[in-house]
């Protein structure tokens, strides 16, 4: 049987993409709730920009 993966790449992939944003939106939620780090500690320790985690900040906090 042949694997699917030689058909369809990751970086190209909606649904893929959409759950690897879904981890590290809730990587990013769990660091900023249970640690004390800076942004810019929390985007490096999960790899993702400050940008995200600043939006990330602003949806739990409601503002």
């Amino acid at each position: 049987m042949d694997s699917i993966a030689e058909y369809i790449k990751e970086e190209r992939d909606v649904l893929y993409l959409r759950g690897q944003e879904r981890t590290e939106e809730r990587i990013v939620k769990n660091l900023l709730s249970k640690m004390s780090l800076t942004f810019e500690q929390i985007a490096d320790v999960a790899g993702v920009t400050v940008d995200f985690v600043q939006s990330v900040h602003l949806q739990l906090t409601g503002k």
